[in-house]
């Protein structure tokens, strides 16, 4: 807590975490490239509510990140903005090496299967990603990056209960150019990221973009038993734009990628917990946090590709837009998770997957200016998908699943803005979502290769749901605005897919919020200073989460609703220029997150049902296909337990400086990012599974010459090599393993424009 003070003492003049920081608005357009920065101000322009704004007059929270501030901090992939917004969380899940866990005002999900949809979600160029394991991004071509916090249900697609990460990609421009950018870095990273731009062509109605990014990482962790780099990465990605824009009230672009990823990892820290087989792995491992004892080489093998589509009609009064979407991925991963080297095999887990996902918006934006603007629309979102997975749990024992998903979803969304007095504006919106699942399963157990249960189901289920949101937000005088809105989000139910039984498939149900947001935003003083704050309390209800239940063979992590929750706090943010060229950024988060309900057993040990300490229900009978085993699952009060993810405070104090020279400028940043100490896991509150509390420290220092037409940047990252983990986990019985991230790297990045 003492660090704690330090800085945040430090950051009380300033509170946000880069030039390009603030607080509300956004999102998707629809029109993307009429958004921006205004470089008067360092200024972002969103259309939170469909039309184009300054993030300053939305009454939406949100943070954002331009190209410029990723460049800064040497940032390769969506993680390393990690500590930088305010109550955001940003890290890898650990077990699955292709997995994100984004975390937003303490929720989250980390779960690596694809039955169990995000409660934070992905939007890339208006288009919702429905897989997880899509959304680990090379952070390369990137316009800005916007992270909404609270349920953005209202305009902003399904699965965003917590919030929606915005990723827009660059668009075309209007001249012929280009950039190539090399970086060379600690652990033998070596990356190529370059993008040509065509100017207007076709009498000037059309431009079009090439960017490409390769990246090659060995990894900074080490498997003794192979003696091959961990937690390392190769990576291909190709992006290519086209837009046509003939001056005319029609306007369309078009967006395909298309991504190649092998990944090695985790490298997993496992800790004693009195298993004898513990003592059996090297000592090396015991003490070395960047060394590991696997008897293979886990990796993540991805593939995905895919595109959006944007078109604007201007009907005259009012705009008419449409966007289409599709992605396709295919992952191949294989993990140990059970941390030990004996017996061997036991819980070797591969997952083979293959699934596609087409979605289209149409909607229509009145013109603003009128008393009455309002926004309308559709929304409609398909995905299949099917996986294998193959868990070698025994030297002896084998589960099969063969898993086939159909999703098929659908909206109908509407806001209304009224401006019945200068400056006051009263909003009211809401979506109706339908989300209908149709699942298979088929699952056997096979001993010494023999067959012993097997059992297939063919299930479907449908949810609907109504969210509303009240807004009012009035300015004070032209420079302070102040707000407060009421909203409920809704993600629907599900399947599990590691269900070895019947009884574990489910369906579980919806998990709900209703969350409270207050805020003000002002520039201050001739806009030297922007100050942005807010509060919010959230109230979840049918909290989806995992607890521990017999299946066919083990104890089995099954997602259920297990919980209700409350969440509340604030978040400060702003940015001070103090002199030319020299921008104080900081920000302050206060989270106060705890379960006001949760009745379940956790711990995955089995009795004979007799009573136990903090007993909260009947002792339930473990049935195996329908019939009891003679052992009883017991549930005791859990509301003690920490959610995961939610640090109660955290913080970032960033400085950058430009300076002019006679041949461009010498630009120095640094950044140091705070979070006290936090559970990771969210099902015990054993100490292995926290993180510690932290400041991360970051600079880089960039000399560059006219227009940037040349850049030379050298970077550090983690500059005191802090041992710091992203995540957690166990199975069952099994010990706990670490995932750290990494230690301090150097890297030098040179990029040319033409």
């Amino acid at each position: 807590m003492k660090t704690a003070l330090l800085l945040l003492s430090t950051a009380a003049i300033a509170l946000s975490a880069a030039p390009v920081h603030a607080q509300d608005a956004a999102a998707d357009t629809a029109t993307d490239d009429t958004t921006g920065t205004d470089e008067t101000y360092g200024e972002i322009l969103v259309t939170a509510q469909r039309r184009s704004e300054s993030v300053q007059d939305v009454p939406i929270a949100i943070s954002a990140f331009n190209s410029d501030m990723v460049e800064a901090s040497g940032s390769t992939n969506i993680t390393s903005l990690n500590g930088l917004a305010p109550n955001v969380v940003l890290q890898t899940q650990g077990l699955v090496a292709n997995v994100p866990m984004i975390s937003i005002r303490g929720m989250n999900t980390s779960d690596p299967d694809p039955n169990a949809d995000p409660k934070v979600s992905t939007i890339i160029d208006g288009v919702y990603i429905p897989f997880v394991s899509s959304t680990m991004l090379d952070l390369f071509d990137v316009e800005r990056i916007e992270i909404l916090k609270g349920p953005q249900g209202v305009l902003f697609g399904k699965n965003n209960l917590a919030g929606t990460l915005n990723v827009i990609t660059a668009r075309p421009t209007d001249d012929f150019g280009g950039e190539a950018r090399v970086s060379l870095g600690s652990y033998g990273l070596k990356q190529f990221r370059g993008k040509v731009n065509s100017g207007r062509f076709a009498n000037d109605a059309l431009a079009a973009k090439v960017a490409v990014n390769f990246r090659d990482y060995n990894g900074y962790s080490r498997n003794v038993i192979t003696g091959n780099r961990l937690n390392g990465a190769n990576v291909k990605s190709v992006r290519g734009a086209l837009e046509y824009d003939a001056g005319g009230a029609f306007d369309s672009t078009l967006i395909v990628d298309w991504l190649k990823q092998k990944t090695t990892g985790p490298a997993p820290h496992v800790l004693d917990n009195g298993d004898p087989n513990w003592d059996l792995l090297p000592d090396v491992v015991k003490t070395d946090v960047r060394k590991a004892a696997v008897l293979f080489d886990p990796f993540a093998n991805t593939e995905s590709w895919g595109g959006s589509w944007n078109s604007n009609l201007d009907v005259g009064w009012g705009t008419v837009s449409a966007v289409l979407g599709y992605r396709d991925l295919k992952y191949i991963t294989r993990g140990d998770f059970d941390g030990l080297i004996t017996p061997a095999p036991q819980l070797d887990v591969t997952r083979d997957f293959a699934g596609d996902s087409k979605s289209a918006e149409l909607r229509y934006v009145s013109p603003a200016g009128e008393p009455v603007d309002f926004v309308v629309g559709l929304y409609y979102q398909a995905d299949k998908w099917r996986q294998f997975n193959t868990v070698l749990a025994t030297p002896t024992t084998t589960t099969l699943a063969q898993l086939h998903q159909d999703t098929e979803s659908y909206a109908l969304f509407a806001l209304v803005n009224a401006h019945p007095a200068d400056g006051l504006t009263l909003s009211m919106g809401g979506r109706y979502s339908h989300d209908r699942k149709k699942y298979d399963i088929a699952s056997q157990v096979r001993v010494n290769g023999n067959q012993t249960s097997s059992f297939a189901s063919s299930l479907e289920a449908s949810w609907a749901e109504f969210t509303p949101r009240l807004t009012v937000n009035y300015e004070v005088t032209p420079d302070i605005m102040v707000y407060a809105n009421y909203s409920q989000g809704y993600k629907a139910g599900g399947y599990n897919s590691r269900g070895t039984i019947p009884e574990n498939v489910g369906p579980y149900d919806p998990e709900r919020v209703t969350a409270y947001e207050v805020g003000a935003k002002s520039d201050l003083f001739d806009r030297l200073l922007r100050l942005n704050v807010a509060g919010f309390l959230n109230k979840y209800t049918d909290l989806q989460s995992s607890v521990t239940k017999m299946g066919s063979v083990r104890a089995e992590n099954i997602t259920t609703n297990i919980a209700a929750a409350e969440i509340y706090g604030f978040e400060i943010e702003s940015v001070l220029r103090p002199a030319q060229g020299f921008t104080i950024g900081a920000n302050l988060a206060y989270l106060h997150a705890r379960y006001t309900d949760f009745c379940a057993d956790t711990n995955g040990v089995f009795t004979n049902g007799a009573p136990e300490p903090g007993q909260c229900g009947p002792a339930v009978p473990i049935l195996i296909n329908g019939v009891p085993n003679g052992t009883f699952a017991v549930p005791t009060d859990s509301s003690g337990l920490d959610l995961a993810n939610a640090p109660k405070w955290s913080g970032s104090l960033s400085l950058d400086y430009a300076i002019p020279t006679s041949f461009g400028e010498v630009k120095l940043h640094s950044d140091a990012r705070y979070s006290s100490r936090f559970n990771t896991w969210g099902r015990s509150n054993l100490p292995g599974y926290y993180r510690d509390e932290v400041v991360l420290l970051n600079a880089s220092i960039a000399v560059a010459g006219e227009d940037e037409k040349w850049k030379v940047t050298l970077y550090g990252t983690n500059l005191t090599d802090q041992e710091v983990i992203s995540g957690a986990t166990n199975a069952g019985a099994t010990p706990i393993s670490q995932f750290y991230q990494a230690p301090r790297e150097f890297g030098v990045d040179l990029s040319f424009k033409f």
